[in-house]
């Protein structure tokens, strides 16, 4: 072991769903967004508030999207998120009644859940008691137990993003937003999909592929003028640093490509590998701009493609659910075994887990960093793993938290404090690349999303087209409120979530229905707004009643009425 300055670790958990509000209930839509809340958000928010009794500083970074922020701060959604917790506790109370259809040990398993719920609801209320959330959260950054990350206001893919003005639009509502909940514009954020493109002209998402690898990651033909690198969009908009994954940082320092779904083997500190760039953060080209890597040696660990904690048999299996409405209470048991053949989870020798894996990566984390004292280690995660994928999540990321307070040899950090302390000198020139499959656009880029892609563009012009020829409209007229409903739902067209759900997630029906309904939202508006229509405030009503986010989308209003993109 090598003694010196204890090495630093950065957890950084980012909490995002797309904008599930009025859009569905079950199996997608608000439903969703309650599963996440109580499940994951609010056990993690109860995991930092004791720790923060407890007397722990600078404990993580935690990424809050524009989005998440609208909905949580929303009463209508607070309270029923009560009343869904509620109904979980009922569920629990079903399973007891109803258990013997899967036997004794499930109907045991009722109480459990029945507490679980218990607890989640008390959290609720408390955090209500304090304001919501967002209150509780701006707390715990001004107390110096988090940090807050920021980013853009409705989660766009920023490498294929054409228009200059709305970059800028997408930052400055974001960051301007979250000021207004947390008191302070975040000099951070967590990029959307950790996407990073370098200056020059933007890859063509609507254009067929020059070629596709054998991973399917698509090289795509140029389009339009010379736009500056992200990280000079991001300097305008007052921010210091930005999360990247790995390869981004390996590429960039020379490394070669390698399986990037498999847990890269830790390096010997001395051998000059290029992985060890990603263990502090790099100054993006000529700017004074950080670009911070995920370290998937120890990431992976956790969580990764192929592997991870999540998945050790003991857990309680998500999908295993059985029937007549009960909740999850089997446990992984064997990957190759289906549901209904898992044995019954065990709430006891799960917990024996959690204790087995906070060893473990403390085991890692030393193996990583007793040989690099004073170095870093991002471990980064979406903060709905915690809970909500993993249900014995908080509890793994509670224990090792403590447990590095009591380790002298390392220490937590979040990363604005480590910019501070240890501001990086060294700059490397980033390549195109995000955390999608194979670190490239396979995730939001394929045949299948091509026409979203051309709609997208299309749209785009046609808004730019009606406000530029509205631009002298007054400011609180129906014109003008149409204009702004206008800006909305071209901003919530633009949200990445919805090629990843076609490409990647479970639910691709409801990503090309979500794109579909703002975008025929748009041309409705288009249209009235364009020839004024008599009918343009009812429009307006229901479209805003439906799609009220961003709250203020006067910076996108703006960057459409340009009369041109600059």
């Amino acid at each position: 072991m090598t003694h010196g300055a204890p090495g630093e670790v950065a957890f950084v958990l980012h909490t995002h769903l797309p904008y599930l509000k009025h859009h569905g209930t079950w199996p997608v839509g608000e439903e969703w967004l309650f599963q996440a809340w109580a499940e994951s958000w609010l056990p993690v928010t109860a995991m930092l508030l004791r720790l923060a009794e407890d007397g722990h500083r600078d404990v993580l970074t935690l990424g809050v999207t524009p989005l998440v922020a609208e909905q949580v701060a929303d009463r209508r959604l607070r309270n029923e998120l009560g009343t869904w917790v509620g109904g979980q506790m009922w569920r629990a109370e079903e399973q007891r009644w109803q258990g013997w259809h899967a036997g004794e040990e499930v109907a045991a398993l009722a109480t459990f859940y029945w507490r679980h719920y218990a607890a989640v609801l008390a959290t609720h209320e408390q955090v209500e008691a304090a304001g919501g959330l967002l209150a509780v959260w701006r707390d715990l950054a001004d107390r110096g137990v988090i940090e807050l990350l920021g980013g853009p206001a409705t989660h766009p893919y920023l490498p294929l993003q054409t228009d200059p003005a709305l970059i800028d639009a997408q930052l400055a509502c974001g960051l301007d937003a979250q000021a207004a909940w947390a008191g302070a514009r975040p000099r951070g954020i967590w990029a959307p999909e950790c996407g990073y493109r370098p200056a020059g002209r933007v890859a063509d998402a609507t254009a067929a592929p020059l070629r596709v690898d054998r991973l399917g990651t698509p090289t795509l033909p140029r389009t339009g003028p010379e736009l500056p690198g992200l990280e000079e969009f991001y300097a305008r908009a007052g921010v210091d640093h930005f999360l990247v994954d790995a390869a981004t940082l390996v590429r960039a320092a020379g490394g070669g490509e390698r399986d990037w779904t498999r847990r890269p083997a830790v390096p010997d500190p001395a051998a000059g590998d290029a992985y060890e760039v990603v263990h502090d953060g790099v100054l993006v080209g000529d700017s004074d701009v950080v670009a911070f890597a995920r370290d998937l040696s120890v990431a992976y660990r956790v969580w990764s493609p192929t592997s991870g904690y999540p998945g050790d048999p003991w857990y309680r299996d998500y999908y295993a659910r059985g029937d007549w409405g009960m909740h999850p209470s089997w446990r992984v048991t064997d990957h190759e075994l289906g549901p209904m053949e898992k044995a019954v989870y065990e709430p006891a020798r799960a917990a024996a887990r959690v204790a087995d894996h906070v060893d473990d990566l403390a085991g890692v984390l030393h193996e990583v960093l007793d040989r690099r004292p004073g170095e870093l280690v991002v471990a980064a995660y979406d903060t709905e793993l915690f809970g909500h994928w993993w249900f014995e999540g908080p509890a793994w990321l509670e224990g090792l938290l403590r447990l590095l307070a009591d380790d002298p040899t390392l220490t937590t950090t979040t990363l604005a404090a480590r910019v501070d302390r240890h501001p990086p000198t060294r700059r490397l020139a980033l390549p195109e690349s995000s955390w999608g499959f194979a670190k490239g656009h396979a995730s939001w880029v394929t045949p299948e999303t091509r026409a979203m892609w051309v709609d997208l563009r299309r749209a785009e012009q046609r808004a730019r087209e009606v406000l530029a020829a509205t631009a002298g409209a007054g400011g609180d007229g129906t014109l003008a409120a149409g204009r702004r409903q206008l800006a909305r739902e071209l901003a919530l067209l633009t949200s990445s979530d919805w090629p990843f759900m076609v490409t990647r997630g479970n639910a691709a029906g409801y990503g090309f229905e979500r794109f579909a309904g703002h975008r025929a939202a748009l041309d409705q508006l288009a249209d009235a707004v364009e020839r004024d229509d008599p009918d343009l405030a009812v429009l307006v009503a229901e479209l805003a009643g439906r799609d009220d986010a961003p709250t203020d989308p006067t910076p996108f209003v703006d960057a459409l009425s340009a009369p041109s993109v600059p």
